[in-house]
């Protein structure tokens, strides 16, 4: 049984957000009902009249045609029993949706109709060769034949203009036959009047084996494009304009296993893309996010699900690198104050690692790894790399446990990143995960005073302000914002700058108050 709210959500609007056009589903399934009934109903009175009349008149291309318009009908009913499974929503059993019902339709349609050609062939073919019938031409037969042209020419138009609005592969089945029906019509009229004008007996026959050949034709192409459809072909060109409509958008590095399937009006897109494996999940997910939107509106009415790929990209560091692999070990938390220095003294254009001796973390920021991803690839004289770095260990871990994940750790680093032949590890730990709560001090101004005073005097402090007092569990700390100006000579100050000033300030304040702790939050002057 289906939720519902299940259905609710289904009958959401059949084309893009923008706005072009909206459409619910079951507006949708109302109008398809009504060209379908329309043309059960047409179908069904045609076939009536031409049967009458063929078997009166003995015009096998009048019967051929009472025939079509016989299976048109069983068609139609088909189609409109096709049309009410479509509608149903995706459940458990169906995770797509029945919209494929009308294909499996359509395709149903196109064998009975082969079945019906294959006949009217047969039977054009014995009387010419083998008996010789002469059809009896009256006016009727005329009258019968351009009021199914004319009928078949407006059902055909209306069946078209609501297979393509909603993408009915049935409906486009139906439409598809009345517009041959128009067409073998008029050769069955042709046939008549060479029988009646030209006292030509066979070339009724040999007008119902071009609508025999008519039918096969038509039926080939439509099933053809049913087939596709069955078997999920991606429609033509579309897996090129989706790589086109991603490439470019921000933190996708590549789109690939690309996969498209049409289902009823539906297109299903399944895609993986590849991101930095730099970034947080929280941001991969934005990217993947991105990329479904933009596919939608390049594809109305599809449904996309994308794969994030986390992979190596040209812009990723050596620093990186050491963070993703830290990220990777249990016990670890936290990897920071990250130096790299060279073992041995080699020519800095073999391998382009901060100056000679030491790398401080800026400047080994910006050390790209894109040229040593395989050892192979390096110069066979590069020095190797000593590192140094701390390690923030889960809380409560004793020391031997502590030193064996380490010591994993390092061995991951000299494997991943060969270059690195030394590594000197700095163990720390995190604070415990109940935070203490501390208490706000009233501040008496002198003690005020002299914190501000003792920031004031680090050059290119110009303001001290927000100070504040916590007691925390008996210990003493001290919270304050200075703001700091340019240097003059360069016109602008760097963060490692102020927060060498900041620390200066920190250790001052520590030593002249004994405070436990001391945060100095910099701005800008």
């Amino acid at each position: 049984m289906v939720d519902k709210s299940e259905e609710d959500k289904h009958n959401h609007k059949i084309h893009d957000e923008a706005g072009e056009s909206i459409v619910t589903k079951d507006n949708a399934h109302s109008e398809k009902v009504k060209v379908a009934a329309f043309s059960i109903v047409a179908s069904s009175s045609l076939a009536i009249l031409k049967v009458v009349i063929g078997l009166s008149t003995n015009s096998l291309g009048i019967l051929s045609e009472s025939f079509h318009s016989g299976l048109d009908t069983i068609a139609a009913l088909m189609t409109l029993y096709a049309i009410g499974m479509a509608i149903r929503p995706p459940d458990l059993s169906y995770t797509y949706g029945y919209a494929k019902i009308e294909s499996i339709s359509s395709l149903a349609e196109i064998i009975l109709l082969f079945g019906v050609a294959g006949w009217i062939f047969y039977e054009g073919i014995e009387r010419i060769l083998f008996k010789t019938v002469h059809p009896e031409i009256t006016v009727y037969s005329f009258i019968i034949l351009f009021i199914s042209i004319a009928v078949d020419f407006g059902r055909s138009r209306s069946l078209y203009r609501t297979a393509r609005k909603y993408g009915s592969q049935a409906l486009e089945a139906d439409a598809l036959h009345f517009k041959t029906d128009i067409f073998s019509s008029a050769i069955v009229i042709v046939g008549l009047l060479l029988v009646l004008l030209l006292k030509i007996p066979n070339a009724d026959a040999f007008a119902a084996i071009a609508v025999a050949g008519m039918i096969i034709y038509t039926s080939l192409g439509l099933g053809r494009r049913t087939l596709d459809v069955l078997l999920d072909k991606a429609p033509k060109g579309v897996n090129q304009q989706i790589v086109e409509t991603v490439s470019g958008l921000e933190g996708v590095n590549k789109a690939h296993n690309l996969r498209v399937r049409k289902v009823g009006s539906e297109t299903f897109v399944d895609m993986h893309i590849e991101v930095p494996r730099t970034y947080t999940h929280d941001r991969a997910h934005r990217v993947a996010t991105a990329v479904e939107e933009k596919v939608r509106k390049t594809l109305p009415n599809s449904d996309v699900l994308v794969h994030v790929d986390a992979t190596e990209s040209s812009s990723e560091t050596i620093m990186d690198r050491i963070r993703l692999l830290a990220a990777e070990i249990e016990g670890i938390r936290n990897v920071h104050s990250i130096y790299l220095s060279h073992i041995s003294s080699l020519s800095d254009e073999e391998i382009t690692y901060g100056k000679e001796e030491h790398t401080s973390p800026a400047e080994s920021e910006k050390r790209n790894l894109s040229h040593i991803q395989k050892i192979t690839k390096l110069p066979s004289k590069s020095p190797p790399l000593h590192l140094y770095l701390d390690v923030q260990m889960e809380y409560g871990l004793d020391l031997n446990t502590a030193h064996k994940v380490i010591d994993n750790f390092e061995k991951r680093l000299k494997s991943e990143i060969p270059l690195i032949e030394k590594i000197t590890t700095h163990i720390e730990t995190e604070s415990g995960e109940r935070t203490a709560i501390g208490t706000e001090k009233d501040i008496d101004q002198s003690y005020l005073e002299k914190i501000r005073m003792i920031a004031l005097s680090f050059n290119l402090v110009v303001d001290c302000s927000d100070i504040g007092i916590v007691d925390n569990n008996g210990e003493l700390h001290i919270t304050f914002t200075v703001k700091i100006k340019p240097d003059p000579e360069k016109n602008i100050i760097s963060i490692e700058d102020a927060h060498k000033i900041a620390t200066n300030i920190q250790n001052q304040i520590v030593k002249e108050t004994g405070a436990s702790r001391v945060i100095v939050h910099t701005e800008p002057a």
